[in-house]
């Protein structure tokens, strides 16, 4: 299409704009309408009508994008539930309900004639206590798992208050004890058991003499507890796999504790990571033929007073030490074939116990299980790194 507008040169255009006289076009808003609607028709005529002008309408928006609009938000995910976990070993619970245990602590002979005993290896924590004659007794602590058979079970002395107050209201199983201390133990804040108001947790064997042949069934011993309660944590853990640590963190792989008619000895196993016990010379194995082990050992250096004499068993009166529990005191833990030094303190049998490294860190153990050995402030364990 050729108009004769479109002929006219650039300066000739402009000359004609500029030319003198020249009226100007309209200023007016609608007068500048009404001449460009007029040059458009012009423009039309002029196309003689074998074109047609289409005016196309804009695309729609994309849905892909409408779509993407209308629902992008900001999504968050829902936090995973942290999965259960046992209190006195660290190691992951198999279910709330095995969280939500309440703790068993059994009273275990020890004296050579008892041995080999039966619960002590399913034990979460496990604690050796200095008794009569320079012997020592176990209590042993169950949470994470009820063993039908534990024994055999032996008398409660003073210093179980101590140990038993640390765990929120457990079941203390014992054989019972003398007229003086009964009274005191059965007024502490746990359920206690002993053959006298629960003849019926308790049986005798055939395999050994008596007293040492009184067993028990910790899953019959959780049920008579009144609250169904899980205990606090008494220690802290580290990750799986992690070292000990703390100032002055140093190798070990020996432990050795001469109570006073008692030798004990733990040997650190690289391969399992596991300390071995041995008793009186001899691998401390228990009635299955397993060798008693831990993940980790506390030594707790306490001191012991006279609580009363010991009259019975046809022997002569002897003195029966208590473990003071509360104060505080030096400490030992060693776990990994390390041993890191430091304190515990416990302010009355209320609080639980407190354990620290050197430089007032919380101390934080292996995943696993701990014997807490309860030494004699004076006696000096012998350590080999």
């Amino acid at each position: 299409m050729t108009t004769r507008t479109s002929r006219i040169s650039a300066s000739s255009a402009a000359r004609w704009r500029r030319a003198p006289g020249r009226r100007r076009g309209p200023t007016s808003p609608a007068a500048r309408a009404a001449a460009v609607a007029a040059l458009g028709a012009t423009v039309l005529a002029g196309c003689g009508g074998h074109h047609k002008l289409t005016l196309q309408k804009p695309p729609p928006p994309s849905s892909t994008s409408a779509t993407t609009a209308a629902t992008t938000t900001t999504t968050t995910r829902p936090k995973p539930k942290p999965k259960p976990v046992q209190p006195l070993t660290g190691l992951p619970a198999t279910s709330a309900a095995q969280a939500s245990n309440p703790a068993v602590i059994v009273k275990i002979d020890n004296i050579d004639a008892a041995r080999p005993q039966t619960g002590p290896n399913q034990a979460d924590i496990v604690y050796e206590e200095l008794v009569e004659g320079g012997l020592t007794r176990l209590a042993a602590v169950f949470q994470s798992g009820y063993p039908t058979v534990v024994g055999p079970v032996r008398s409660g002395r003073l210093t179980d208050i101590g140990i038993a107050d640390d765990y929120n209201h457990p079941v203390f199983a014992y054989s019972g004890t003398n007229g003086v201390y009964l009274p005191i133990l059965r007024s502490q804040p746990f359920t206690d058991v002993d053959g006298d108001n629960h003849p019926g947790a308790f049986y005798r064997v055939n395999f050994a003499a008596a007293p040492h042949n009184l067993y028990s069934n910790v899953v019959t011993l959780a049920g008579i507890s009144s609250t169904h309660t899980a205990p606090l944590p008494i220690f802290l853990y580290h990750a799986p796999g992690a070292p000990l640590t703390g100032r002055g963190v140093s190798p070990a792989q020996h432990l050795g504790i001469n109570f006073p008619n008692a030798a004990v000895a733990w040997d650190y196993n690289a391969a399992t990571k596991l300390w071995q016990r041995t008793q009186n010379g001899t691998p401390d194995v228990d009635r299955s033929g397993q060798q008693m082990t831990a993940n980790n050992l506390v030594v707790q250096f306490v001191p012991y007073v006279t609580a009363g004499l010991a009259t019975g068993e046809g022997g002569p009166p002897a003195p029966i030490p208590q473990g003071m529990l509360t104060g505080s005191g030096k400490a030992w833990f060693l776990s990994g074939g390390r041993i890191v030094g430091g304190t515990w303190a416990r302010a009355n049998l209320t609080t639980r116990t407190i354990f620290r490294d050197q430089a007032g860190a919380l101390i934080h153990l292996a995943p696993g299980r701990t014997w807490v050995e309860l030494v004699p402030v004076g006696i000096a364990p012998q350590l080999v790194p």
